[in-house]
C-alpha cells in the first residue's frame, strides 16, 4: 500500500489565484492536488482545510491550534507524514512551533510558494509535490518539522526567509540545507545534532520584542511598560549588543523576574562578546538569556512556548542554551 500523507492547507500565496484586482487566497486543497496531475511517486493524500488566510494573518494561537491538528492526524497508523501549505511571511514561525511542540517522529513538512497561482512559472505545484515526497519518505523520520521549497530541505529550527521576492529566499545561515530534491527524488545529506525537547503547544501571548536601533532611546521603555508583560526578546546589534542607555533598564527588569532573551538582528551567530563595557557578555552575566543562532522573531515564539509551559529560572535558561 502506498504511504498516506495528510495535507493541511492554511492559505498563503500557494493558494492564490487572480481576482482581477490582484492575487487572493482562494484555492482549496483539492484544487492544489489537481494541479499536480498524476506524477510517479505521488502518495495517497488526505486533505484537511485548516484555514484560508495570507501568511501575515497567522498568529501564535493559530499556530498552536495547527499543531494540535497535526498531532491528531499523525496518530493514525496508516499516515506516514504530513504536509502543511502556508504563506511564506510566517511559514518559518509556524514550522518552528511545530518543531518545538509535535512529539511524533513522523515527517512534518511545510511548503508554500513565492509566485502567485496566476504567475508564469508558478512554483507552488513543484514545491507541493516535493514536500509530499519528503513527507512520505521514511528516511525523513525523527528530524522534526522541516521546510521544503525551491528543491531544498531545511530544518525548521534553522530556516529563515532572506529575501521578499526571490525563489531562493529560504536559507539556514547556521548549517545550510539538510538535503535537496534532485530529479524529483529527495536526498538527505545530514541530520540536526541538537536535542529536540518537545513541549505542549501552549503559548503565552504577553511576550514582545524590541529591536536595537542607533540612537533609539524610547522603544525599550515603551515595551517594558506594556501591561501584563510576561517576557521580552531583545533584537540586538552584532552578537547581542544594545545602546548603552539600555543595560540598566534590562538588568532591573531581570532582577524583578522578567525573562529577557537576547538575540542578534543579524539573525545568526552566537550571542556574547569580550567587551569591557555594557556589551552582550555583560548582559548575559546580568541574567539575560542567549538565543544562539536564532533570529529574534523565532526566539519570541520559543519564549512564548516556554512560558506557556511554565518554564522559568534555570529550566528556561537551559531550554534556550542547550537546545
Amino acid at each position: 500500500m502506498a504511504a498516506k500523507v495528510v495535507l493541511i492547507t492554511t492559505g498563503g500565496t500557494i493558494s492564490t489565484r487572480d481576482s482581477g484586482k490582484g492575487a487572493v487566497v482562494s484555492r482549496t486543497g483539492a484544487e492544489l492536488i489537481e494541479q499536480l496531475g498524476s506524477p510517479p511517486g505521488l502518495p495517497d493524500i488526505k486533505v484537511i482545510e485548516f484555514a484560508r488566510v495570507p501568511g501575515c494573518e497567522m498568529t501564535p494561537l493559530m499556530m498552536a491550534n495547527l499543531v494540535a491538528t497535526l498531532e491528531q492526524e499523525l496518530e493514525a497508523n496508516d499516515v506516514a507524514g504530513a504536509v502543511v501549505t502556508h504563506g511564506t511571511d510566517t511559514i518559518e514561525e509556524s514550522a518552528f512551533v511545530a518543531y518545538l511542540t509535535v512529539p511524533s517522529d513522523k515527517a512534518i513538512v511545510f511548503t508554500g510558494s513565492m509566485r502567485t497561482g496566476s504567475d508564469m512559472s508558478w512554483d507552488g505545484p513543484r514545491n507541493l509535490l516535493d514536500a509530499l515526497k519528503v513527507a512520505a519518505d521514511p528516511r525523513m523520520a525523527a528530524i522534526g518539522a522541516m521546510l521544503v521549497m525551491n528543491e531544498e530541505i531545511h530544518s525548521a529550527r534553522f530556516v529563515t526567509k532572506g529575501n521578499g521576492l526571490t525563489l531562493s529566499t529560504f536559507h539556514s545561515p547556521a548549517c545550510g540545507p539538510l538535503g535537496r530534491i534532485y530529479n524529483g527524488a529527495p536526498m538527505l545529506f545530514t541530520r540536526p545534532a541538537l536535542t529536540r525537547r518537545v513541549l505542549k503547544p501552549q503559548v503565552e501571548s504577553a511576550v514582545t520584542m524590541v529591536r536595537a536601533l542607533s540612537g533609539e532611546v524610547d522603544a525599550l521603555g515603551v515595551a517594558l511598560a506594556r501591561p501584563g508583560l510576561k517576557g521580552l526578546v531583545i533584537d540586538g546589534f552584532g552578537s547581542g549588543r544594545v545602546p548603552l542607555s539600555w543595560p540598566a533598564a534590562l538588568e532591573a527588569a531581570v532582577a524583578r523576574g522578567l525573562p529577557v532573551v537576547l538575540a542578534s538582528r543579524t539573525g545568526a551567530g552566537a550571542i556574547g562578546d569580550p567587551y569591557g563595557y555594557g556589551g552582550a557578555g555583560h548582559l548575559l552575566r546580568k541574567g539575560l538569556i542567549p538565543a544562539h543562532e536564532m533570529p529574534a522573531h523565532k526566539a519570541r515564539l520559543k519564549l512564548m512556548v516556554a512560558l506557556g509551559n511554565g518554564l522559568g529560572g534555570k529550566q528556561l535558561r537551559d531550554y534556550f542554551e542547550d537546545e
